[in-house]
């Protein structure tokens, strides 16, 4: 039924990938985003004589970087809707606008030499009195089902948006195996350019840090020095957003204790808000949702309490894998570490708050490019609809299709 598929061509991948070219000089990607004080005088030649740089990842086109400056640090950035054009495996490489919900945001998605200016549906300084909890669109459909929302996320939409632009939700075998202070410093980078509601995202988002031993009191602190910019005074309150791995979540005597991976501090919640987060998020707090090692990724709206306590206002979940891919349900996290075990080259298409519809995942390194199903509801009238006419849609336009209904074993997913 569909066409066979082809090891990726390669001819347009170049034999310099992993390098950059800053003014007349070719450097290494990692060298470059590790130490880049020590290219200071080559940043800004570049940035003077050339205007960009040039990311060597193929031969068969000009891929531009941004060149940006913050407090006397240089870095590198996407050009403005340019993920797409480096090869899959490039540090930059993004998935296509046509395969992500980021495309619906484009009102509350600004970029501009500076960097990313993103405006959040929820407020994170409130004057007067604070919206209830109820009043706000934990579901994710809520936050995006009119034309009005789109021009401001949610905040699953902000979290999809994060893990998409850290290329969190991209998979290349010489990963190997991604570990949480892995994904802290891909999000760390993409934090360093961006504003939300006109704040310093840096400033307002806690991504809590990898447990070391020997940095445990250090770490303790800035959490304390974060909790310290949450303040209340004068009829002003200033929340934050708190980035993490849950742990636990365990009854109190007055709500639910959300304890997070890596970070000693606990955040708190009211039961009637965790009831509905997990309502809203169902395949995240699912029965299945954390056997085989898969993860539960949550940002949360966090205030302070008038005794002082990080207290969750709305909380957005996400289900991944052991090596923090984005998975919808956990057949598909099956699925994806099944590509991942294979050493597969793909990539997880992300909705954001939207209501879009896209392919489970995307193999980019046949050509041409394989998308995956996996058919996990039974029994639901709409859902085999949908199927029907996704699969209609995949054979008329020639694309290649790989399926599993899960009620049979997972398919052959081997390269070769």
């Amino acid at each position: 039924m569909y066409p066979p598929a082809r090891r990726a061509a390669a001819g347009s991948v170049a034999e310099t990938a992993g390098h950059v070219r800053l003014a007349d000089r070719v450097v290494a990607i990692s060298a470059v985003r590790e130490h880049p004080e020590r290219y200071t005088s080559l940043f800004e030649r570049a940035r003077s004589e050339v205007g960009h740089a040039v990311c060597l990842c193929r031969t068969d086109q000009l891929v531009r970087l941004v060149i940006r400056c913050r407090s006397g640090r240089y870095h590198l950035a996407n050009w403005p809707a340019g993920g797409q054009q480096h090869a899959a495996g490039c540090p930059w490489f993004r998935s296509p606008s046509s395969l992500s919900g980021r495309s619906a945001y484009a009102e509350a998605i600004a970029v501009d030499d500076d960097g990313t200016s993103i405006r959040l549906s929820i407020p994170l300084t409130v004057r007067g009195a604070t919206a209830a909890p109820s009043d706000t669109p934990t579901s994710p459909a809520a936050a995006g089902s009119d034309a009005t929302a789109r021009r401001s996320m949610g905040l699953l939409a902000l979290l999809h948006f994060m893990w998409e632009s850290a290329q969190l939700n991209v998979w290349h075998p010489r990963d190997g195996r991604r570990s949480w202070h892995d994904c802290r410093e891909l999000l760390n980078e993409q934090v360093t350019d961006c504003r939300v509601n006109r704040l310093e995202l840096a400033d307002a988002m806690w991504i809590v840090p990898p447990f070391q031993r020997d940095q445990a009191e250090k770490i303790n602190a800035a959490w304390e020095r974060y909790l310290g910019r949450l303040t209340n005074l004068r009829g002003i309150r200033r929340r934050g957003l708190v980035l993490g791995e849950i742990r636990a979540v365990e009854p109190t005597d007055y709500g639910m204790r959300i304890r997070l991976a890596h970070q000693r501090a606990p955040l708190f919640a009211s039961s009637q808000l965790m009831n509905r987060v997990r309502r809203s998020y169902p395949s995240a707090f699912g029965e299945q949702a954390t056997q085989g090692g898969h993860r539960q990724v949550v940002l949360s709206l966090v205030e302070r309490s008038p005794r002082g306590y990080p207290t969750v206002v709305d909380l957005a979940a996400m289900l991944t894998t052991s090596s923090y891919l984005p998975a919808d349900s956990s057949y598909e996290a099956q699925m994806a570490d099944a590509l991942t075990a294979a050493g597969r080259a793909f990539h997880k298409p992300l909705r954001y708050d939207g209501t879009e519809v896209f392919p489970d995942f995307v193999l980019v390194d046949v050509d041409p490019e394989t998308y995956i199903e996996v058919w996990g509801v039974r029994g639901r009238e709409s859902y085999e609809a949908r199927k029907r006419a996704k699969q209609s849609f995949y054979r008329e336009s020639g694309r290649t299709l790989l399926e599993w209904d899960v009620r049979n074993p997972l398919p052959a997913v081997t390269l070769g």
